[in-house]
């Protein structure tokens, strides 16, 4: 369990992720010094180094001897945190360019890889799969239980790709979606249509079928992304007229 220490150092390199992410500390400039940082954050110089080393850990800052501490690049940061407060500005508000984004390079890996899935797959894997629509089923009507078996199935889905380095990437879109649960359901429906959709899905995946896979994969995204874009504009505080004239910045 973490100390006080670490809690309020937690909260201290959200915020300074924040103001790097947002360009408001520039890369290539210096963070402030350690007493500058303790003061305006009201906190003691311990806490401020601890914060500076989260932030090294996700390879935004550099001590420079010395200089003092670089701000690095946040588009070069392999970190799901950074891309999380690229998605959440401040608390409550989505950005919607990034978040457009975030969905613009999923929707292209989920397409190919789950034709790749449908070409690779082994009895194993299809064995994986109908664990997840048993699951599903069992689910019906319980919008967080179905999702979470979504989750799975996504997981079952990416294994049976054999690629190790895609089921890397589809966990690190778990971490980084974590503060988007309620937007998953909103396409994530848990019901008798969105369940023979994916029932679907798997049989082509079982059959073989990998240019069918792909495009139904794709209808799924086109379908899904401009109501996740949308849901997220509400829960932002945008008024619906504006969301639904797509007057949205």
């Amino acid at each position: 369990m973490a100390g006080p220490v670490e809690r309020k150092a937690d909260r201290v390199a959200s915020d300074l992720m924040r103001r790097i992410v947002g360009g408001e500390q520039p890369v290539g400039s210096l963070l402030p010094k350690e007493p500058e940082l303790a003061q305006e954050y009201g906190v003691n110089r311990s806490v401020i180094r601890e914060a500076v080393k989260q932030l090294e850990v996700h390879r935004l800052v550099r001590p420079i001897k010395r200089r003092g501490t670089e701000v690095l690049d946040p588009l070069r940061s392999p970190s799901p945190d950074v891309v999380r407060a690229m998605l959440f500005p401040e608390p409550g508000v989505i950005d919607q360019a990034a978040f457009a984004e975030l969905l613009e390079i999923r929707t292209r890996l989920d397409v190919e890889m789950t034709g790749l899935a449908a070409e690779r797959r082994n009895a194993t894997d299809l064995a994986a799969m109908d664990r997840c629509l048993v699951e599903l089923t069992a689910a019906l009507g319980q919008p967080e239980r179905y999702s979470s078996a979504m989750e799975q199935l996504t997981t079952a889905i990416a294994q049976a790709t054999h690629n190790r380095i895609y089921q890397m990437l589809v966990h690190w879109h778990e971490l980084v979606q974590v503060d988007l649960p309620q937007l998953q359901m909103v396409v994530r429906l848990a019901n008798e249509p969105h369940l023979q959709g994916v029932r679907a899905l798997v049989e082509l995946i079982r059959k073989h079928k990998a240019d069918e896979a792909r495009r139904r994969v794709a209808k799924v995204h086109a379908w899904a992304t401009p109501r996740m874009l949308a849901a997220a504009a509400l829960s932002s505080g945008a008024s619906l007229p504006d969301v639904a004239e797509g007057t949205l910045p």
